[in-house]
């Protein structure tokens, strides 16, 4: 526990802190709605009898600054609400095991659910975890790049060797497509994620990916794997098409794990999860679980999800960052004899 306890010291000398044991939400958010979800969690917070705390860390990461309350042994000292994004630390087998498979966490539905969601099988069986909303990433494709090859029509087309060095991942730093890569691996095996390094030509971040595309740039290639906002909030040339993979937009998960005891106290806020969420302009690219407003997403959009065995049976958090790190220096030895 001194880690934990080491992090907390280092938050606690931040100007918005959560007191554990006190706090009743505990929210990442997507950088691209996180401006908007604050004012409204904020709002909803400050208009409860008594008002409620939420903490809301800035900043444009995909790396919860939170993940390492997982080592928690307490679930008294949790948050009421713990809302973040992708495959962190909340996902880990250890506070799996710990909290979630022992019902401490009771998820919440919209009143009209999306049907896509149910299509997919995002719904926790278990009733466990609430997703609220996904980043789904596709491909954005430039024609010119590209040369006279056809366009990918789905993932098992990115192994294909004719993509050599074509490909531009989602990545900063440490940071990659999560849902990207643990789809590879369940639906291809090792050479889901084997056969995609080696066609990759860089790695970007999605805002740099979205203004490269279509231009000249050395880093830019045919193929990008892009979340769907940052491919529809630009402007794109004529030669570069936005492609919905086949298969499905892998959905990387906006999630919540909400304490049983609490739910009828944060009502509220759960409800904006579930109900209200979708309300933000920008949340119609993130997806969200409420389907009581019109789509916005072309005729025979699909969402691509690991599936909930598949969780269940794997330590998804772990194998994520194995994966990573393989696919990494898999890319980097391509990288090396292209």
């Amino acid at each position: 526990m001194k880690r934990l306890e080491h992090l907390m010291q280092s938050l606690q000398q931040q100007e918005d802190i959560p007191i554990m044991g006190k706090t009743d939400l505990l929210l990442y958010a997507p950088c691209p709605v996180k401006l908007v979800v604050k004012e409204r969690i904020e709002a909803i917070a400050a208009a409860a009898t008594p008002p409620l705390t939420a903490h809301i860390p800035m900043g444009c990461t995909s790396v919860d600054p939170y993940d390492p309350l997982y080592m928690e042994s307490d679930a008294n000292k949790l948050p009421a609400v713990i809302a973040s994004i992708g495959y962190g630390d909340f996902w880990r087998g250890e506070f799996v095991r710990r909290f979630v498979n022992t019902g401490i966490f009771e998820s919440v539905q919209p009143r009209v659910l999306n049907p896509l969601y149910a299509d997919a099988g995002l719904i926790d069986p278990a009733g466990a975890y609430t997703i609220y909303g996904v980043t789904p990433y596709i491909f954005l494709v430039d024609h010119k790049k590209l040369d006279g090859l056809p366009a990918p029509k789905n993932w098992a087309d990115l192994m294909n060797p004719r993509y050599r060095g074509q490909i531009v991942m989602c990545g900063d730093g440490d940071d990659m497509a999560d849902a990207v890569l643990l789809n590879q691996y369940k639906d291809f095996g090792e050479p889901g994620v084997t056969g995609l390094a080696a066609n990759i030509k860089s790695f970007m971040h999605s805002s740099r990916m979205a203004k490269v595309c279509g231009t000249a740039a050395s880093d830019a290639g045919g193929i990008f794997i892009i979340p769907l906002f940052f491919a529809e909030s630009t402007k794109l040339p004529e030669h570069v098409e936005i492609v919905w993979p086949e298969d499905g937009a892998a959905a990387s998960p906006l999630y919540l794990l909400a304490k049983k005891s609490e739910k009828a106290r944060l009502a509220p806020v759960l409800d904006f999860f579930a109900n209200g969420f979708g309300g933000i302009d920008s949340a119609a690219w993130f997806i969200p679980v409420d389907g009581s407003r019109p789509s916005q997403l072309p005729a025979g959009a699909k969402l691509k999800w690991v599936g909930w065995d598949f969780v269940e049976s794997n330590d998804v958090n772990s194998l994520r960052d194995i994966l990573a790190l393989k696919f990494r220096r898999l890319q980097a030895g391509t990288a090396c004899v292209s």
